[in-house]
Protein backbone atom coordinates (compact mmCIF):
# COMPACT_ATOMS: atom_id res chain seq x y z
CA UNK A 1 0.00 0.00 0.00
CA UNK A 2 0.91 3.53 -0.21
CA UNK A 3 2.34 5.10 2.89
CA UNK A 4 -0.20 6.44 4.87
CA UNK A 5 0.79 9.31 7.07
CA UNK A 6 -2.23 7.97 9.80
CA UNK A 7 -1.31 4.51 9.96
CA UNK A 8 2.45 5.52 10.35
CA UNK A 9 0.94 7.78 13.49
CA UNK A 10 -1.53 4.85 14.94
CA UNK A 11 1.88 3.06 15.25
CA UNK A 12 3.87 5.55 16.51
CA UNK A 13 1.27 5.80 19.44
CA UNK A 14 1.31 2.13 20.02
CA UNK A 15 4.71 1.60 20.36
CA UNK A 16 5.09 4.39 22.43
CA UNK A 17 1.92 3.12 24.54
CA UNK A 18 3.98 -0.12 24.88
CA UNK A 19 6.78 1.45 26.36
CA UNK A 20 4.34 3.80 28.92
CA UNK A 21 2.14 0.69 30.25
CA UNK A 22 5.55 -1.12 30.90
CA UNK A 23 6.39 1.98 33.66
CA UNK A 24 3.29 0.16 35.55
CA UNK A 25 5.08 -3.13 34.88
CA UNK A 26 8.21 -2.15 36.32
CA UNK A 27 7.30 0.19 39.10
CA UNK A 28 5.62 -1.45 41.97
CA UNK A 29 1.92 -0.73 40.75
CA UNK A 30 0.73 -3.94 41.07
CA UNK A 31 1.74 -4.77 44.30
CA UNK A 32 0.77 -2.08 46.98
CA UNK A 33 -2.44 -0.91 47.57
CA UNK A 34 -4.89 0.78 45.43
CA UNK A 35 -6.05 3.76 47.26
CA UNK A 36 -6.43 7.60 47.09
CA UNK A 37 -6.69 10.00 44.10
CA UNK A 38 -2.99 9.63 42.66
CA UNK A 39 -3.71 5.68 42.25
CA UNK A 40 -6.78 6.32 40.36
CA UNK A 41 -4.75 8.40 38.38
CA UNK A 42 -2.57 6.36 37.96
CA UNK A 43 -4.99 3.49 36.72
CA UNK A 44 -6.41 6.19 34.21
CA UNK A 45 -3.32 6.53 32.46
CA UNK A 46 -3.00 2.34 32.33
CA UNK A 47 -6.44 2.31 30.39
CA UNK A 48 -5.30 4.49 27.66
CA UNK A 49 -1.77 2.58 27.06
CA UNK A 50 -3.39 -0.49 27.04
CA UNK A 51 -4.77 -0.17 23.56
CA UNK A 52 -0.86 -0.71 22.16
CA UNK A 53 -0.96 -4.36 21.48
CA UNK A 54 -5.01 -4.13 20.00
CA UNK A 55 -3.21 -1.24 17.61
CA UNK A 56 -0.89 -3.32 16.35
CA UNK A 57 -3.17 -6.03 15.22
CA UNK A 58 -5.56 -3.90 13.85
CA UNK A 59 -2.86 -2.55 11.69
CA UNK A 60 -2.17 -5.70 10.67
CA UNK A 61 -5.69 -6.45 9.86
CA UNK A 62 -5.93 -3.49 7.69
CA UNK A 63 -2.33 -3.75 5.63
CA UNK A 64 -2.61 -7.48 5.06
CA UNK A 65 -6.14 -8.13 4.50
CA UNK A 66 -5.55 -8.24 0.67
CA UNK A 67 -2.70 -10.61 0.93
CA UNK A 68 -2.43 -14.15 -0.74
CA UNK A 69 -0.47 -17.05 -0.50
CA UNK A 70 2.70 -16.98 -2.95
CA UNK A 71 5.92 -18.97 -3.01
CA UNK A 72 8.00 -17.00 -0.60
CA UNK A 73 5.62 -16.48 1.64
CA UNK A 74 7.46 -18.32 4.59
CA UNK A 75 10.49 -16.98 3.57
CA UNK A 76 9.59 -13.43 4.08
CA UNK A 77 9.14 -14.05 7.70
CA UNK A 78 12.63 -14.29 8.24
CA UNK A 79 13.31 -10.57 8.55
CA UNK A 80 10.75 -10.80 11.84
CA UNK A 81 12.99 -13.92 12.75
CA UNK A 82 15.89 -12.02 12.49
CA UNK A 83 15.12 -9.26 14.61
CA UNK A 84 14.13 -11.19 17.22
CA UNK A 85 16.93 -13.43 17.39
CA UNK A 86 19.20 -10.02 17.14
CA UNK A 87 17.85 -8.59 20.59
CA UNK A 88 17.35 -11.51 22.26
CA UNK A 89 21.06 -11.77 22.02
CA UNK A 90 21.39 -8.25 22.82
CA UNK A 91 19.46 -9.18 25.80
CA UNK A 92 21.17 -11.83 26.87
CA UNK A 93 24.83 -9.83 26.57
CA UNK A 94 23.05 -6.86 29.13
CA UNK A 95 21.47 -9.40 31.11
CA UNK A 96 25.05 -11.04 31.38
CA UNK A 97 27.41 -8.39 31.41
CA UNK A 98 25.50 -5.96 33.15
CA UNK A 99 22.98 -7.84 35.63
CA UNK A 100 25.62 -10.56 36.11
CA UNK A 101 23.11 -13.41 34.92
CA UNK A 102 25.29 -16.18 34.56
CA UNK A 103 23.95 -19.28 32.59
CA UNK A 104 24.55 -21.48 31.15
CA UNK A 105 25.22 -21.50 26.90
CA UNK A 106 22.19 -24.21 26.52
CA UNK A 107 20.05 -22.43 29.07
CA UNK A 108 20.17 -19.20 26.91
CA UNK A 109 19.81 -20.71 24.14
CA UNK A 110 16.54 -22.21 25.07
CA UNK A 111 15.66 -19.25 26.59
CA UNK A 112 15.65 -18.12 22.95
CA UNK A 113 13.96 -20.79 21.65
CA UNK A 114 11.32 -20.38 24.23
CA UNK A 115 11.07 -16.51 24.13
CA UNK A 116 12.42 -16.20 27.33
CA UNK A 117 15.62 -14.47 26.91
CA UNK A 118 13.78 -11.08 26.01
CA UNK A 119 11.07 -10.49 28.42
CA UNK A 120 8.70 -8.81 25.24
CA UNK A 121 9.18 -11.49 22.77
CA UNK A 122 5.81 -12.74 23.64
CA UNK A 123 4.54 -10.44 21.19
CA UNK A 124 6.70 -12.32 18.17
CA UNK A 125 5.38 -15.58 19.96
CA UNK A 126 2.11 -14.63 18.90
CA UNK A 127 2.44 -12.91 15.67
CA UNK A 128 4.42 -16.25 14.17
CA UNK A 129 1.51 -18.20 14.23
CA UNK A 130 -0.80 -15.46 13.03
CA UNK A 131 1.49 -14.39 9.96
CA UNK A 132 1.10 -18.01 9.27
CA UNK A 133 -2.57 -17.71 9.01
CA UNK A 134 -2.93 -14.87 7.46
CA UNK A 135 -3.37 -15.83 3.57
CA UNK A 136 -6.01 -18.20 5.24
CA UNK A 137 -8.13 -15.91 7.34
CA UNK A 138 -8.05 -13.53 4.52
CA UNK A 139 -9.61 -16.61 2.30
CA UNK A 140 -12.35 -16.48 4.71
CA UNK A 141 -12.31 -12.88 4.62
CA UNK A 142 -12.50 -12.16 1.06
CA UNK A 143 -14.71 -14.54 -0.09
CA UNK A 144 -17.67 -13.08 2.23
CA UNK A 145 -19.03 -10.82 -0.19
CA UNK A 146 -21.59 -9.26 1.66
CA UNK A 147 -21.16 -6.48 4.40
CA UNK A 148 -24.17 -8.26 6.21
CA UNK A 149 -21.89 -11.47 6.49
CA UNK A 150 -19.15 -9.47 7.05
CA UNK A 151 -20.99 -8.00 10.35
CA UNK A 152 -22.24 -11.61 11.50
CA UNK A 153 -18.72 -12.87 11.70
CA UNK A 154 -17.10 -9.63 13.89
CA UNK A 155 -20.09 -9.98 16.30
CA UNK A 156 -19.46 -14.10 16.25
CA UNK A 157 -15.66 -13.35 16.90
CA UNK A 158 -16.46 -10.70 19.48
CA UNK A 159 -19.23 -13.18 21.70
CA UNK A 160 -16.12 -15.41 21.61
CA UNK A 161 -13.70 -13.28 22.62
CA UNK A 162 -14.52 -9.35 23.77
CA UNK A 163 -17.45 -10.41 25.73
CA UNK A 164 -15.98 -13.06 28.18
CA UNK A 165 -12.71 -10.86 28.13
CA UNK A 166 -14.69 -8.28 29.88
CA UNK A 167 -17.64 -10.13 31.84
CA UNK A 168 -15.69 -13.01 32.69
CA UNK A 169 -13.74 -10.92 35.05
CA UNK A 170 -15.82 -9.69 37.55
CA UNK A 171 -15.28 -10.91 40.80
CA UNK A 172 -17.20 -14.19 41.79
CA UNK A 173 -19.47 -12.52 44.19
CA UNK A 174 -20.97 -9.97 41.77
CA UNK A 175 -20.74 -11.74 38.74
CA UNK A 176 -23.89 -12.18 36.82
CA UNK A 177 -22.95 -12.87 33.19
CA UNK A 178 -20.32 -15.98 32.36
CA UNK A 179 -19.95 -16.29 28.64
CA UNK A 180 -18.35 -19.30 27.22
CA UNK A 181 -14.75 -17.99 27.74
CA UNK A 182 -12.59 -21.09 25.77
CA UNK A 183 -11.55 -19.73 22.43
CA UNK A 184 -10.72 -16.28 24.57
CA UNK A 185 -6.91 -16.89 23.23
CA UNK A 186 -8.18 -15.84 19.85
CA UNK A 187 -8.49 -12.39 20.55
CA UNK A 188 -5.68 -11.61 18.20
CA UNK A 189 -7.60 -12.70 15.07
CA UNK A 190 -10.65 -10.54 16.19
CA UNK A 191 -8.27 -7.73 16.00
CA UNK A 192 -6.89 -9.06 12.76
CA UNK A 193 -10.74 -8.76 11.25
CA UNK A 194 -11.36 -5.50 12.50
CA UNK A 195 -8.96 -4.12 10.58
CA UNK A 196 -9.74 -5.94 7.28
CA UNK A 197 -13.38 -4.80 8.00
CA UNK A 198 -12.12 -0.85 8.01
CA UNK A 199 -10.24 -1.39 4.98
CA UNK A 200 -13.00 -2.92 3.51
CA UNK A 201 -15.48 -0.67 4.57
CA UNK A 202 -13.65 2.69 5.61
CA UNK A 203 -15.42 3.79 8.52
CA UNK A 204 -16.03 7.52 9.34
CA UNK A 205 -17.17 8.64 12.58
CA UNK A 206 -17.37 11.88 14.14
CA UNK A 207 -13.63 12.15 15.43
CA UNK A 208 -14.69 14.56 18.50
CA UNK A 209 -18.05 11.73 19.01
CA UNK A 210 -15.47 8.57 19.17
CA UNK A 211 -12.54 10.81 21.08
CA UNK A 212 -15.53 11.48 24.15
CA UNK A 213 -16.62 7.57 23.60
CA UNK A 214 -12.78 6.81 24.15
CA UNK A 215 -12.56 9.34 27.59
CA UNK A 216 -16.00 7.91 28.29
CA UNK A 217 -14.79 4.56 28.51
CA UNK A 218 -11.38 5.34 30.22
CA UNK A 219 -13.79 6.84 33.27
CA UNK A 220 -15.74 3.36 33.20
CA UNK A 221 -12.41 1.37 33.22
CA UNK A 222 -11.10 3.38 36.09
CA UNK A 223 -14.19 3.09 37.92
CA UNK A 224 -14.31 -0.49 37.60
CA UNK A 225 -10.93 -0.45 39.19
CA UNK A 226 -11.71 1.63 42.05
CA UNK A 227 -14.69 -0.21 42.84
CA UNK A 228 -13.12 -3.69 42.53
CA UNK A 229 -9.71 -3.09 43.93
CA UNK A 230 -11.16 -1.79 47.38
CA UNK A 231 -9.12 -2.70 50.48
CA UNK A 232 -7.15 -4.21 48.08
CA UNK A 233 -3.90 -4.47 45.65
CA UNK A 234 -4.77 -3.62 42.07
CA UNK A 235 -7.51 -6.03 40.47
CA UNK A 236 -8.63 -6.36 36.88
CA UNK A 237 -12.26 -6.32 36.38
CA UNK A 238 -12.24 -4.98 33.24
CA UNK A 239 -9.88 -7.60 31.34
CA UNK A 240 -7.14 -7.58 29.00
CA UNK A 241 -6.50 -7.02 25.31
CA UNK A 242 -9.23 -9.38 24.39
CA UNK A 243 -12.22 -7.39 26.16
CA UNK A 244 -14.79 -5.78 24.68
CA UNK A 245 -14.31 -2.42 26.76
CA UNK A 246 -10.70 -2.33 25.54
CA UNK A 247 -11.55 -3.90 21.61
CA UNK A 248 -14.34 -0.73 21.79
CA UNK A 249 -11.56 1.86 23.11
CA UNK A 250 -9.06 1.02 20.60
CA UNK A 251 -11.51 1.31 17.47
CA UNK A 252 -11.99 4.86 18.23
CA UNK A 253 -8.57 5.50 18.39
CA UNK A 254 -7.67 3.82 15.28
CA UNK A 255 -11.18 5.75 13.53
CA UNK A 256 -9.72 8.73 15.15
CA UNK A 257 -6.43 8.60 13.31
CA UNK A 258 -6.38 6.47 10.54
CA UNK A 259 -7.23 8.69 7.22
CA UNK A 260 -5.82 11.92 9.08
CA UNK A 261 -2.73 13.39 6.81
CA UNK A 262 -0.76 16.52 6.78
CA UNK A 263 1.54 19.04 4.39
CA UNK A 264 4.81 18.83 6.80
CA UNK A 265 7.20 16.68 5.13
CA UNK A 266 9.30 16.48 8.04
CA UNK A 267 6.34 15.22 10.34
CA UNK A 268 5.60 12.75 8.03
CA UNK A 269 9.43 11.53 7.76
CA UNK A 270 9.71 11.53 11.51
CA UNK A 271 6.79 9.80 12.37
CA UNK A 272 7.93 7.01 9.22
CA UNK A 273 11.24 6.10 10.73
CA UNK A 274 9.30 5.53 14.00
CA UNK A 275 6.61 3.51 12.29
CA UNK A 276 9.48 1.39 10.57
CA UNK A 277 11.47 0.92 13.78
CA UNK A 278 8.10 -0.16 15.52
CA UNK A 279 8.87 -3.58 16.11
CA UNK A 280 12.87 -2.96 16.78
CA UNK A 281 11.58 -0.28 18.97
CA UNK A 282 9.19 -2.77 20.71
CA UNK A 283 11.73 -5.20 21.72
CA UNK A 284 14.89 -2.86 22.64
CA UNK A 285 12.59 -1.74 24.99
CA UNK A 286 12.82 -4.85 26.98
CA UNK A 287 16.46 -4.19 27.53
CA UNK A 288 16.05 0.11 27.96
CA UNK A 289 13.34 -0.88 30.80
CA UNK A 290 15.79 -3.34 32.39
CA UNK A 291 19.03 -0.66 32.57
CA UNK A 292 16.52 2.62 33.12
CA UNK A 293 14.09 1.08 35.81
CA UNK A 294 16.77 -0.55 37.29
CA UNK A 295 18.88 2.85 38.04
CA UNK A 296 15.07 4.27 38.90
CA UNK A 297 14.03 2.03 41.63
CA UNK A 298 17.52 2.03 43.44
CA UNK A 299 17.91 6.05 42.84
CA UNK A 300 14.73 7.24 42.67
CA UNK A 301 11.81 5.39 44.04
CA UNK A 302 10.25 6.18 47.40
CA UNK A 303 6.10 4.76 46.55
CA UNK A 304 4.49 3.96 43.78
CA UNK A 305 2.49 7.46 44.78
CA UNK A 306 5.90 9.77 44.39
CA UNK A 307 6.77 7.43 41.43
CA UNK A 308 4.30 9.05 38.92
CA UNK A 309 5.89 12.41 39.18
CA UNK A 310 8.63 11.05 37.40
CA UNK A 311 6.58 9.17 34.47
CA UNK A 312 7.10 11.47 31.65
CA UNK A 313 11.01 11.39 32.19
CA UNK A 314 11.44 7.76 32.45
CA UNK A 315 9.87 7.30 29.57
CA UNK A 316 11.46 9.84 27.43
CA UNK A 317 14.77 8.03 28.59
CA UNK A 318 13.71 4.30 27.72
CA UNK A 319 11.77 5.86 24.67
CA UNK A 320 15.07 7.54 23.41
CA UNK A 321 17.36 4.72 23.86
CA UNK A 322 15.61 2.03 22.44
CA UNK A 323 14.84 4.20 19.61
CA UNK A 324 18.43 5.21 18.89
CA UNK A 325 19.21 1.27 19.05
CA UNK A 326 16.75 0.63 16.56
CA UNK A 327 17.12 3.62 14.08
CA UNK A 328 20.65 2.29 14.10
CA UNK A 329 20.30 -1.01 13.93
CA UNK A 330 18.22 -0.28 10.33
CA UNK A 331 20.50 2.40 9.53
CA UNK A 332 23.68 -0.08 9.37
CA UNK A 333 22.07 -2.58 7.56
CA UNK A 334 20.88 0.74 4.76
CA UNK A 335 24.68 1.16 4.61
CA UNK A 336 25.69 -2.53 3.95
CA UNK A 337 22.92 -3.35 1.47
CA UNK A 338 24.04 0.07 -0.67
CA UNK A 339 27.64 -0.89 -0.34
CA UNK A 340 27.19 -4.18 -1.43
CA UNK A 341 24.90 -2.74 -4.38
CA UNK A 342 27.77 -0.46 -5.25
CA UNK A 343 30.32 -3.39 -5.33
CA UNK A 344 28.74 -5.53 -7.25
CA UNK A 345 27.90 -2.87 -10.00
CA UNK A 346 31.78 -2.32 -9.76
CA UNK A 347 32.66 -5.79 -10.37
CA UNK A 348 30.09 -6.03 -13.60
Amino acid sequence: MKRSFGLDVIRCFAVLFIVCVHFFLNTSFYTVPFEGANMLFQAALRWVFIICVPLFLILSGYLQSKKALYENYYEDMTPMLGIYILYSILSIAVRTLYFKEYRTIMEWIADVMAFRANGYSWYINMYIGLYLLIPFLNILFNNIKSRREHNILLLTMIFTTGLPGFFNNAPEHIKFLHFPDWWLPLYPITYYFIGAYIREYPLKLNKLLAAVLFVLLVAFETLITSQFSKGRIFYNGVGDYGSILILIQAVMFFLILYDIDTNSKGLKSLCAAISSAALDIFLCSYISDRIVYSFVMAKLFISQQQIIFYFVFIIAATFTLSTVVALTRISLLRTIYIVKKLYRHKIK
